[in-house]
C-alpha cells in the first residue's frame, strides 16, 4: 500500500500541471536563502534588480513566434516571480504581508498556467486521434482520416517539417493526402504552394508535410552569369534557384556512371509565364560549353525568343516552312549520327565521341511547337531515337493536350519544366501524378509570377520535383549579347551532322554578332508573290509526303533513278553473288542482283514466321545496303510479286502483303 501511495505521489509530482506549483513552492526557501546572504547588501539588491529585468526581457524575446496571448502571459509571470524574489531578498520573506502575497499570488500564477494547459490540450493523450486533436490540423483538414504525427515537428527559419504516418493504411493513401493539401492550406491561411507532401518511397504509410509560409523567391535573384563557361555539356545546367536557396540544376546528356538517361524536355506554361526566359538561360548555358551546339525553331515569335542568340546558334528557323524543314531533316541526322557512333563503339554520345569524331552534343529547341504539330510535323520518330545519337529535343507550348501534341511524343519527354498554367486540368497534363500528389500546384499562380516553375528531370532529387523554383531575374538583350560575346564557344556541327541535314541546312541563314535584327526580321521583309507562292508550295509538298509516309511506311527520301521503260535491260556487268553475300560499302546492285536479294530476304522473313511484309521491312534503302535500291523500286517490285501471286498476296491494307510459300503455290 505504501509503495502504491509513494508511486502515485511521484507520478503526481512529475505531471506537467504540477510544475507551476512546484516553481511557486521553490521560491519561498530560495528567497529565505537569498535574504540571509544578501539582505543587507545594497549592491546585491541592485544586481538582483538588473537580473530580474534581463530575465523578463528574455521571456518576451523568447516568445517571438508564439501566440500573442502566450507571449504576454509568460512575460507577466516572469516579471511577477522575479519581482517577488527581489523584494523578499532585501526585506523579510517571512513577513506576514509578504508571505501572504507569496501564497495568494503564487496560487493565482500557478492556477493560470494550469487553466491554459487544460484549454490547450490533454497532456496525457497518446493515441493518433488525440495527437491530431491537439493540433486540430489533421482532424479539420483530413476529416477522420487515420493519420498521426510520427514525432515533434522540426521548426527551422521559414520552414516546418511534420512527419506523419497512416495508422490505417486501408482507409487512406499518400496520394489522397496530397489531394487534400488545399484544405490544409485553407485552414492554416497560407498558399497551397507553401505546402509539400513528401512521400516515403520505401514505405507508403509514411511521409512528411513541409510548410514554407513565406515565399522566399518573391525578391528574385540577379543573374550570376554562365555556371561553367568553356566547360563540358555533361556538367549541370544551372537555370535558377529553389525556394530553399539551392541552385536549380538539370542535365541534357546521359551519364553512364550514374546511369542517368539523356533527356528530352517539355516546357509548358501559359502566355506570360516566362517560358522563353527559362529557355534563353538554358541555351546560354549550352552555348558556353565547348562540345555542344543548338538548333532552334520558332514559327510564331522567333526573333523575340532567339534574337540575341542568333549569331551563336548553329541553325535557326523563324518561319513555318523553315521549322518544318528542320524537323524533316532531323530523322536523317539522327540515323547518320547513330550509325557513326555505333561504328566506333559508342552506345551513347559521350565527350569522348566529340574528341574522336568531332560530333558535338545537340540541343534542338522547338518553341510554339503546337503550331508545328497541327500542321502535320512528325516528331515521334525523332524523340524515340534521338537520345542515343547525342540529341536532346526541347518542345515548348502552352498546353500539352492531345490536340496540340501527340501522346507518343509526350510519353518520350523525360524532363518537364512546368510554369504557371490555366487550371488544374492543364497541370495534370504537364506534371506526373506523383508530383501533383506531392503538392505541385502551378495553377495557383498562373502567369502572375513569371519565372516560377517546377522541374522534373533525371538526375534531379525527386524530393525537389514538387519544390518551387524560379529563374534568375530577366536581363536585357544587350546584356545577353555581352555574355555570349565573352563566353560563347563557336563549335562546328561536324561533317556527319551537316551532310545528313542536307540542302535545308546548307541553305540556312547565317547571322553575325554585329547584324541588325531589323534587317533579318521576316515580318518586315517584302516577299514577291512568286516567292510566297513557292514557299507555300514547298510546305504543301512536305505535308503530302508526310501523309503518304503515314499511309504506306517510312521512306528514306532517295529519289528513284530515271529509267526508260522501253529500253532493253543491259547485260550483267558484275559476277554473280550469293543471295546472302552483303555488298561492300558503296556497291550498287544490278536489277537482277537486287531482285535476288529481295527474294532471299522474303525467304528469311518467311522462316522467321512472319505472315505479312511491307516496304519498311527492307529499310534502309539506297547504295551500300543489302538490296542496293531505293524504296520506290522495292515497293514496285513487291506489288509486281503480289500480282504474280507466287511469293506475295495483296491484303486489304495499303502497302502490306501476305507472305506465300512458293513451293505450295500452283504455278
Amino acid at each position: 500500500m505504501a509503495d502504491t501511495v509513494k508511486g502515485d505521489l511521484w507520478k503526481a509530482l512529475k505531471h506537467p500541471r504540477a510544475r507551476p506549483w512546484l516553481t511557486v513552492a521553490a521560491t519561498m526557501p530560495a528567497s529565505v536563502g537569498t535574504h540571509a546572504l544578501w539582505g543587507s547588501s545594497p549592491a546585491a539588491g541592485v544586481g538582483l534588480t538588473l537580473a530580474a529585468g534581463l530575465l523578463t526581457a528574455s521571456a518576451w524575446w523568447a516568445g517571438d513566434g508564439t501566440t500573442k496571448a502566450r507571449r504576454l502571459h509568460a512575460t507577466l509571470s516572469t516579471a511577477a516571480g522575479t519581482s517577488y524574489m527581489v523584494v523578499a531578498t532585501v526585506t523579510d520573506p517571512l513577513d506576514p504581508f509578504l508571505a501572504s502575497t507569496w501564497a495568494i499570488g503564487g496560487a493565482v500564477a500557478a492556477g493560470g498556467w494550469n487553466i491554459r494547459q487544460a484549454l490547450r490540450a490533454n497532456p496525457d493523450a497518446k493515441t493518433g486521434e488525440q495527437a491530431a486533436g491537439e493540433t486540430g490540423l489533421l482532424v479539420k483538414s483530413l476529416g477522420k482520416a487515420k493519420l498521426a504525427l510520427r514525432g515533434e515537428p522540426k521548426v527551422e527559419p521559414n520552414k516546418v517539417t511534420a512527419p506523419y504516418k497512416i495508422t490505417d493504411p486501408g482507409a487512406l493513401t499518400s496520394a489522397e493526402i496530397g489531394r487534400r493539401i488545399e484544405n490544409i492550406a485553407g485552414e492554416l491561411g497560407i498558399s497551397a504552394n507553401a505546402i509539400r507532401n513528401v512521400m516515403n518511397t520505401e514505405n507508403a504509410a509514411e511521409g512528411e508535410f513541409v510548410f514554407v509560409p513565406k515565399d522566399m523567391l518573391a525578391g528574385g535573384v540577379p543573374y550570376p552569369g554562365p555556371s561553367s563557361p568553356g566547360g563540358c555539356i555533361t556538367e549541370p545546367i544551372v537555370n535558377g534557384i529553389y525556394e530553399d536557396g539551392e541552385p536549380e540544376r538539370f542535365w541534357y546528356p546521359a551519364d553512364e556512371t550514374t546511369r542517368r538517361n539523356a533527356t528530352h524536355f517539355g516546357v509548358f506554361g501559359m502566355n506570360g509565364s516566362a517560358k522563353s526566359t527559362g529557355t534563353v538561360y538554358a541555351l546560354i548555358e549550352v552555348l558556353t560549353r565547348y562540345n555542344a551546339i543548338v538548333w532552334g525553331g520558332d514559327p510564331a515569335k522567333g526573333m523575340q525568343t532567339f534574337g540575341p542568340l542568333l549569331p551563336y546558334m548553329d541553325w535557326v528557323e523563324i518561319t513555318q516552312a523553315g521549322c518544318e524543314a528542320m524537323v524533316d531533316a532531323l530523322p536523317h541526322v539522327i540515323t547518320a549520327r547513330a550509325d557513326e557512333l555505333g561504328r566506333h563503339g559508342f552506345k551513347n554520345w559521350t565527350p569522348e565521341a566529340f574528341r574522336k569524331l568531332g560530333m558535338p552534343y545537340m540541343v534542338v529547341v522547338l518553341e510554339e511547337s503546337a503550331k508545328l504539330f497541327r500542321n502535320g510535323s512528325e516528331l515521334e520518330p525523332v524523340v524515340e531515337a534521338a537520345r542515343s545519337a547525342g540529341i536532346s529535343v526541347e518542345v515548348s507550348q502552352q498546353r500539352p493536350s492531345a490536340t496540340s501534341m501527340p501522346t507518343d511524343v509526350r510519353e518520350q519527354l523525360g524532363g518537364v519544366r512546368c510554369y504557371g498554367v490555366k487550371g488544374a486540368t492543364t497541370a495534370d497534363m504537364a506534371l506526373p501524378d506523383d508530383v501533383r500528389d506531392a503538392g505541385a500546384r502551378p495553377e495557383a499562380w498562373e502567369n502572375r509570377k513569371p519565372g516560377y516553375h517546377y522541374l522534373v528531370a533525371p538526375g534531379v532529387d525527386e524530393e525537389r520535383y514538387s519544390m518551387k523554383a524560379r529563374h534568375w531575374d530577366p536581363i536585357t538583350d544587350d546584356e545577353i549579347r555581352q555574355v555570349l560575346e565573352r563566353y560563347a564557344v563557336h563549335t562546328p556541327a561536324g561533317t556527319t551532322t551537316t551532310v545528313a541535314a542536307g540542302e535545308a541546312y546548307a541553305n540556312r541563314a547565317i547571322y553575325t554578332p554585329g547584324q541588325s535584327l531589323t534587317s533579318i526580321n521576316p515580318k518586315e521583309t517584302v516577299m514577291s508573290k512568286q516567292d510566297a507562292e513557292r514557299e507555300e508550295e514547298i510546305r504543301l509538298e512536305r505535308q503530302v509526303e508526310r501523309d503518304i509516309v503515314a499511309a504506306v511506311g517510312d521512306d528514306d527520301g532517295t529519289p528513284e533513278p530515271a529509267v526508260d521503260p522501253d529500253a532493253e535491260i543491259p547485260p550483267v556487268a558484275k559476277p554473280w553473288k550469293f543471295p546472302n553475300q552483303l555488298p561492300v560499302q558503296g556497291d550498287d546492285r544490278s536489277p537482277e542482283e537486287a531482285l535476288a536479294e529481295l527474294l532471299a530476304m522474303l525467304a528469311e522473313l518467311r522462316a522467321e514466321g512472319r505472315e505479312t511484309v511491307g516496304p519498311k521491312d527492307f529499310a534502309p534503302y539506297g547504295k551500300g545496303t543489302r538490296i542496293g535500291r531505293a524504296r520506290s523500286w522495292i515497293s514496285g517490285k513487291l506489288t509486281a510479286l503480289a500480282d504474280e501471286g507466287v511469293y506475295l498476296e495483296e491484303t486489304d491494307e495499303v502497302g502490306v502483303y501476305k507472305l506465300l510459300d512458293p513451293e505450295l503455290t500452283p504455278v
